[in-house]
C-alpha cells in the first residue's frame, strides 16, 4: 500500500466514524443545540461499538459486513455535515484537521503493541471469521481479556484495508480528545480569566501528547486512560455548576461506558456517577431522570452486551475476578485458572516477575506490603519517579511561565469528593495492581494537575496578558509530540529497516495465520465442531452456535 492510498483510507475511516456520531447525537442526545466535532467522534466510536456487539452475535464481521458499515457512516457525514447549518458552522472544525494532521505522525510505525500479536490480533481475527463463540478462553489465555475496542477494530477489516488499520481506534481516541481539550483551553469565562477548566485542560493535553506520543504503546490501556482524563474533567464542570448540563451530562456516560467496555476492572469509576446523580436528583425521581436521557437506555444495552461477552469468552462477569465467575457456565474456564491469571497478574504489576525473573513464594509475596520494598527498588525506580519527574517538570514550567504571586487556592467545595475519590482509586490502584499501565498514569498525573489547576486559576490571570504563554506551552507539546514520533520512526527505519514511502503499514508476522490455526484450531470450524482439541476440551452445536468446554 502507498503512502497517499494509506493517509486517504485512514481518513475516510475517520470520517465514517464521526458520520455516525452525527446520525447518534442528532436522533439520540441532546446536543443539537450545541455541537462540539470531538464529541460527535466519541459518540461514533460508542454506537460502532455497539453496533458491532449486536451485529457479532448474529453474523461474523466480514467485507460485506464492514463494507455495509463504513459506507452508510460516510453518507451520515455527508448528509448531516450538508444540510445542518449548526454542524457546517461548527468553530471547532479547524481543531480536527489540525490534529488529524497532527496524527499522521503517530500512525507510522513499524513495531506494534507486544500484545498485538499475543492476543489483539487473534481475537479480532476470529470476529472477522466467526460469529460469538462460547468458551473461547478455554484455548487460550489471551481470549479471556474481552474489551470493546477489538470489536471496534473488527469492523475496519475491508479489502483494502487488510488487518492493518487496527490502530484506528487509540488514534481516533487521541485526536477527538485533543480537539476537545483545545477548545476548552481557549473558551473563556465571561470576566475573561484563565478559570480552574481552562488550565486542568492544558496539563492534560501536555499529558497525553507527550507520555502516551507512541500509539503503538496504547494497547487497550491508555486508550482508556485518555477517556479517563476527559471524563473526569467533565465530572469537574458537572459539579461546579448549580444546573445540570444535559449535553454534559451524556458526555459522561458515554465516555464511562466506553472505559468500563475497555478494561473490565474500570468498573468501579461507575461510583462517579452517582456523585452526579445524588447531586441533582433522589432515588424518588429514577423515572424523571430515564425519561430525560435517551442516551441512558443505550448505555444500560451497552453495559449488558459488555457483561454478555464476557461470561460467553470465560463464564465470569470481570475476568479474572473470581467472586465474578460461574463455575456452572460448563462453557467456564476453570475456577483454578482463573484465580491462578489473577495471581500472575498481581503478581507481575507488583515487580514480582518479569520475562526473565520471578520471586520465590509469589503467594507470600502479594500478600499485605510484602511486595513494597522490591516494587519501590525494581519498578518505583525508574519508572514512576521518572514519570513523575516528568509531571514536576511540567508543572515547573507552567509556573515559571505563569509566575503566580499569590499562595492562594480558590474552589467550589464539591471538588473535595472528587479528590477524594481519585486517593481511593490511588489507593486501590496502589495496594491491587500498582503499574502504570495498570490504571496508575492518569491518577497520578490527575493528583498533582487538579490542586496546581487550582492554583494558577486563583490568580486570575487575564485572557488578553495571557494568552501568548498558553500558544507557547501548546506549542511545545506538539513539537514533543512531533520530534518524539520522528525519532522513533528513524530508530524504527534503522533497527527494522521499515520503509514508510513505500510500506507505510505496521509489520504482522507472515505465518501469522498459519500459526494460529495450528495453535488453537478455532478458525479450521465446518459446521460440525472439531475432533482435536487440546486435553480436557470439547465442543457442542446449539442452533447454530459453538460452544467450546
Amino acid at each position: 500500500m502507498s503512502i497517499i492510498l494509506f493517509i486517504l483510507t485512514y481518513l475516510l475511516l475517520i470520517v465514517s466514524v464521526i458520520g455516525y456520531g452525527f446520525f447518534f447525537s442528532t436522533k439520540c442526545t441532546n446536543h443539537n443545540k450545541n455541537v462540539d466535532i470531538g464529541y460527535m467522534g466519541i459518540y461514533g466510536i460508542f454506537i460502532l461499538t455497539l453496533i458491532s456487539y449486536l451485529t457479532n452475535l448474529f453474523l461474523p464481521h466480514n467485507f460485506n459486513h464492514n463494507l455495509v458499515i463504513l459506507i452508510v457512516g460516510i453518507y451520515f457525514f455527508f448528509k448531516y455535515f450538508t444540510e445542518n447549518k449548526k454542524l457546517k458552522n461548527f468553530t471547532d472544525k479547524k481543531y480536527l484537521i489540525f490534529f488529524l494532521a497532527l496524527s499522521l505522525f503517530a500512525i507510522f510505525f513499524y513495531k506494534n503493541h507486544d500484545d498485538f500479536p499475543y492476543y489483539h490480533l487473534s481475537f479480532i481475527h476470529n470476529i472477522t471469521l466467526n460469529k460469538v463463540e462460547f468458551g473461547l478462553g478455554n484455548f487460550e489465555l489471551a481470549y479471556n481479556h474481552v474489551s470493546s475496542l477489538f470489536f471496534f477494530h473488527s469492523l475496519f477489516k475491508l479489502p483494502f484495508t487488510g488487518d492493518y488499520f487496527y490502530f484506528i481506534g487509540p488514534a481516533s481516541i487521541l485526536v477527538f480528545v485533543n480537539t476537545i481539550l483545545i477548545k476548552n483551553i481557549f473558551q473563556i469565562n465571561k470576566n475573561r480569566y484563565f478559570n480552574f477548566n481552562n488550565f486542568l485542560s492544558l496539563f492534560i493535553f501536555l499529558f497525553i501528547n507527550s507520555f502516551f506520543y507512541r500509539l503503538a504503546e496504547h494497547g487497550t490501556d491508555r486508550s482508556a486512560m485518555i477517556l479517563i482524563f476527559l471524563m473526569i474533567f467533565i465530572l469537574f464542570q458537572i459539579l461546579e455548576s448549580k444546573i445540570l448540563d444535559k449535553s454534559k451530562l451524556e458526555n459522561f456516560i458515554i465516555l464511562l461506558t466506553l472505559i468500563i467496555s475497555i478494561k473490565a476492572f474500570y468498573a468501579i469509576y461507575a461510583a462517579l456517577f452517582l456523585i452526579i446523580y445524588f447531586k441533582f436528583y433522589s432515588l424518588k425521581k429514577m423515572s424523571n431522570f430515564l425519561n430525560n436521557y435517551k442516551i441512558i437506555y443505550f448505555s444500560i444495552i451497552f453495559c449488558f452486551l459488555i457483561l454478555f461477552y464476557n461470561i460467553v469468552y470465560t463464564g465470569c462477569l470481570i475476568y479474572p475476578v473470581a467472586v465474578t465467575c460461574f463455575e456452572s457456565f460448563y462453557w467456564a474456564v476453570d475456577m483454578s485458572r482463573i484465580e491462578s491469571a489473577m495471581n500472575w497478574y498481581e503478581l507481575w504489576s507488583k515487580a514480582g516477575a518479569t520475562p526473565t525473573y520471578r520471586v520465590e513464594n509469589p503467594i507470600d509475596y502479594i500478600a499485605g506490603f510484602n511486595w513494597v520494598q522490591n516494587w519501590v527498588n525494581n519498578y518505583f525506580f525508574n519508572k514512576v519517579s521518572d514519570t513523575t519527574l516528568g509531571l514536576l517538570f511540567v508543572i515547573s514550567i507552567t509556573l515559571i511561565f505563569f509566575k503566580p504571586k499569590k499562595f492562594i487556592f480558590k474552589y467550589s467545595k464539591e471538588f473535595n469528593i472528587i479528590f477524594i475519590s481519585l486517593l481511593i482509586y490511588f489507593f486501590e490502584w496502589f495496594y491491587h495492581h500498582p503499574a502504570l499501565r495498570y490504571g496508575g498514569f492518569h491518577l497520578l498525573a490527575l493528583l498533582i494537575f487538579i490542586p496546581t489547576s487550582i492554583y494558577l486559576s486563583s490568580n486570575n490571570f487575564m485572557y488578553d496578558k495571557n494568552i501568548k504563554k498558553i500558544k507557547v506551552l501548546l506549542t511545545i507539546g506538539i513539537i514533543v509530540f512531533v520530534f518524539r514520533n520522528i525519532d522513533r520512526i528513524i530508530k524504527e527505519v534503522e533497527i527494522y529497516k521499515y520503509e514508510p514511502i513505500k510500506s507505510p503499514q505496521y509489520h504482522i508476522q507472515p505465518d501469522f495465520y498459519k500459526l494460529q490455526r495450528a495453535k488453537n484450531e478455532i478458525f479450521l470450524k465446518t459446521n460440525n465442531c472439531l475432533k482435536k482439541f487440546e486435553k480436557n476440551r470439547n465442543c457442542k452445536i446449539i442452533k447454530g452456535y459453538t460452544i467450546f468446554y
